[in-house]
């Protein structure tokens, strides 16, 4: 091993120690200056379950995930940085586990967590950026990410997936997310002057899964589909005690021997 990968495991255990638990963050079994030893996930990583097979409903629910584990990364004072499909892994319920911190920053206590930019230009807006990315990636099966370095000469956007800019890119370098799924949430964790927290996505992200006019786009129809079942599952008892109590009862009624014996018995009232 060299003094390289040394270096990047002893930061990232220093991560991990650093979390103590977190909800949604993976805990190692061990963590030492060469090694660190991860349980066993056999679901793999989110970015293998990229296919038709995956309804919007499921993908709205990890991304839903992934942006509160995010979150409460950031409220430990941690950016991010690599965040990617394949650093999310899925446990046997297929709920996610943030993992690979070896690229992130802990910010100290005297710095502002908001505006704070470390050397290597990551920060709350860059990791929601690199979100939005994932996201878009989740949902069309399609990768967009950007970075943004002031000190290099010129924007190198040769590579459609993967772009870096001098200064923070504007709308029109961006994908058309107008027909996409969650697009509006997407496209604005790109943008500039978009959501600046994590907060504000989980919040977004929230609303969309409360409004079935929001989901008009793919996956849409799947998710009133299933709005629709559900209320039938929940009509379902009412309406058969209703057909019950209107028509079987009465049948019964005429039928039983209870009614031709209270029939014949004398009346107790005064």
């Amino acid at each position: 091993m060299n003094e390289t990968n040394i270096e990047s495991l002893k930061h990232e255990g220093l991560v991990y120690r650093h979390f103590g638990h977190v909800q949604g963050v993976i805990k190692p079994c061990q963590v030492s200056d060469t090694e660190i030893k991860m349980p066993y996930l056999r679901q793999g990583s989110l970015s293998g379950y990229h296919s038709d097979s995956v309804d919007s409903i499921q993908r709205l629910r990890w991304l839903h995930e992934a942006a509160y584990i995010i979150h409460r990364v950031h409220e430990r004072r941690v950016l991010v940085a690599d965040i990617a499909t394949r650093n999310f892994l899925l446990d046997e319920n297929l709920s996610l586990q943030m993992c690979d911190f070896t690229e992130s920053v802990i910010v100290s206590n005297n710095e502002d967590m908001a505006n704070f930019v470390s050397e290597d230009f990551v920060s709350v807006k860059f990791d929601i950026a690199r979100f939005g990315s994932m996201m878009y990636e989740v949902i069309s099966g399609s990768r967009y990410e950007f970075y943004v370095i002031p000190e290099i000469e010129t924007d190198l956007d040769d590579d459609p997936e993967s772009k870096t800019f001098k200064a923070w890119p504007t709308a029109e370098h961006f994908p058309n997310t107008k027909n996409v799924f969650l697009g509006d949430i997407i496209r604005k964790c790109w943008l500039g002057d978009g959501f600046l927290t994590m907060q504000d996505v989980c919040h977004a992200l929230d609303n969309a899964g409360q409004k079935p006019a929001a989901l008009k786009s793919s996956g849409g129809a799947e998710m009133a589909k299933l709005n629709w079942r559900h209320l039938l599952c929940l009509a379902s008892p009412v309406v058969t005690t209703i057909i019950f109590a209107a028509i079987i009862v009465p049948r019964l009624r005429l039928r039983l021997p209870w009614r031709t014996i209270s029939a014949v018995l004398p009346s107790t009232r005064h």
